[in-house]
């Protein structure tokens, strides 16, 4: 398998403060199946001092002598959405592109939606850049407008789903939204966002069996291997399905509250 989200790199964010922990994550998430990392640190601007990338790449360096061979260790970041991702995408120096492909990581707030979303994402995305949209079931806006996150996905954003909401370790309604979402083919990629080894591991083995059981093997295949290798490959996704829009009974709806007006 192959995990796009995960903060592996120490002292750079909310990830592990020191190299053996560090080396830690990576052990624990090759006996989970997982043979290569994208680390991942937070660009957040105003929470966190955001590494220079010289400072991440010479990071990442250092951790791939300490672990090794296996896992293979490659470099991206999280971004925190601003409307100027296009223009900070131009910069060239605060986000990193997953792996140096043309996939963007993009983070958003846990309890709301930006307005006027679309537009940043359809500017950078006139750049060459594919929005990639992080844990969305953890997203109490699209937890109950999935209708809006298919919308995003229409306009060409592709989505990551942490493992963990599939096995119930962000709450009930991250769960129920991950699967309800792999069935309506709201679901690119199942990644970690590993961030230490005992309250945010890199656990992903449990995930993939909620996910055969869900949609199958081929599914579980192309969003845990075949999606995210053509991320890190800078190629068009393997397996995109055709998201399905929820029907809110929408008509029977409002003509049952056209005639209890009238009655």
């Amino acid at each position: 398998m192959i995990d796009i989200h995960h903060h592996c790199l120490p002292n750079v964010d909310d990830g592990p403060r020191e190299w053996d922990e560090a080396v830690a994550m990576c052990r624990m998430a090759a006996d989970e199946g997982i043979d290569t990392i994208v680390a991942t640190p937070h660009v957040l601007r105003g929470r966190w001092r955001s590494a220079r990338r010289d400072e991440l790449e010479a990071r990442i360096a250092t951790l791939r002598e300490k672990v090794g061979a296996s896992p293979r260790l490659l470099l991206g970041s999280e971004y925190f959405f601003g409307h100027d991702v296009a223009e900070v995408l131009r910069e060239g120096t605060a986000i990193v592109p997953l792996a140096g492909s043309r996939y963007i990581l993009i983070e958003l707030a846990s309890n709301s939606v930006p307005p006027l979303l679309d537009q940043p994402l359809y500017r950078m995305q006139l750049d060459g850049w594919i929005p990639i949209l992080a844990h969305p079931e953890r997203n109490i806006v699209f937890q109950s407008k999935s209708n809006l996150l298919a919308s995003l996905i229409d306009l060409g954003m592709k989505t990551q789903i942490t493992a963990g909401s599939f096995t119930g370790a962000f709450g009930p309604e991250a769960r129920v939204a991950a699967e309800k979402w792999l069935r309506r083919g709201l679901v690119h990629i199942v990644a970690t966002d590993a961030h230490n080894t005992t309250k945010r591991p890199p656990k992903m083995r449990e995930a993939l069996e909620v996910v055969r059981a869900v949609a199958g093997d081929d599914v579980a295949d192309a969003v845990t291997r075949r999606n995210p290798g053509a991320v890190i490959e800078n190629r068009p996704l393997a397996w995109e399905p055709e998201p399905s829009m929820e029907r809110n009974g929408g008509f029977l709806k409002r003509m049952r509250a056209l005639l209890g007006s009238r009655a």
